[in-house]
């Protein structure tokens, strides 16, 4: 048993790594994991794990990291639970669906979609750097008592309007954590900033709840449906990497103000093509 518990004890560091760095970057850990568990397992360890288990276990950890980092954005009362409620509405039960439909399609396809979404998601990471950037804007007065005040007693000015092009995000948010497990915190993270002209703070709290709510029921029904015996699901993984992430979410705070994660995003995006571009040769075959 305690073979079994510690036999991937090296993803212990590797996972507190991920987990900072994902969330230096406001990157879903998700879009680490998954590539690590289907290219480097079998080279590592000569254990192969379908792209469906991939997704399932990249899921699981990214529950337990970013509910930790979530917990601390609550207390800084960064999460507008309003703007939440109008996405999860819609998110929640969409990834749910897709999450069951993801078992009848082939693995090929899985492993095709997380290659071109990795693909998509760095070369939409590499045009906001281009365009210079997401930064925080200098604390403008608004008119009015303040939409938000957080708890260092910065007050925000903003508006939000969901309407149909949020209910697009929303859903489409859904359909990509269903299937391949990353894309809806990119999609909200650009949707309240760069659309909807939220103060970063609070889109980035904001997006964590989102993505948490949304993967958590994505997961328990791919945990459902694996329980049906599919899939050998090596659970021993989870027993090292959970600790890793949910540590490594809560001392991310202390390390943020001193990461310039702009320029890691630039780093990061073209590692990330480079295995898009592995995921996407082998689900050709290759």
């Amino acid at each position: 048993m305690i073979e079994y518990i510690f036999e991937f004890w090296w993803m212990l560091p590797i996972a507190f790594c991920v987990c900072l760095t994902a969330t230096s970057t406001s990157v879903e850990g998700a879009v680490f994991f998954a590539p690590i568990f289907i290219l480097l397992f079998p080279w590592a360890a000569g254990v192969t794990i379908v792209p469906l288990e991939a997704v399932f276990l990249a899921l699981s950890i990214e529950i337990f990291g970013f509910g930790s980092a979530l917990t601390g954005y609550m207390r800084r009362r960064l999460v507008d639970y309003d703007i939440a409620r109008k996405v999860l509405v819609v998110s929640i039960p969409v990834g749910m669906a897709f999450g069951f439909l993801a078992h009848s399609v082939p693995a090929q396809l899985i492993l095709g979609l997380l290659g071109g979404m990795m693909v998509l998601l760095s070369a939409a990471m590499l045009f906001a750097y281009f365009q210079g950037g997401i930064q925080e804007a200098e604390q403008a007065e608004g008119a009015g008592k303040p939409t938000r005040m957080d708890a260092a007693g910065r007050r925000y000015w903003y508006r939000y309007e969901h309407g149909a092009f949020g209910h697009s995000w929303s859903a489409l948010g859904g359909v990509l954590v269903g299937f391949t497990g990353i894309g809806i915190g990119e999609l909200t993270t650009t949707a309240l900033i760069v659309k909807d002209r939220l103060p970063v703070r609070v889109a980035v709290g904001t997006g964590i709840l989102i993505v948490f709510a949304t993967v958590l029921p994505a997961t328990l029904v791919h945990a459902y449906v694996f329980s049906s015996g599919e899939v050998n699901v090596h659970w021993n993984i989870l027993f090292m990497t959970i600790p890793a992430v949910a540590c490594g979410g809560q001392i991310s705070p202390f390390i943020n103000n001193r990461v310039d994660g702009e320029k890691m995003k630039v780093f990061l995006a073209f590692v990330f093509i480079f295995v898009g571009v592995l995921l996407l040769w082998r689900s050709l075959g290759g």
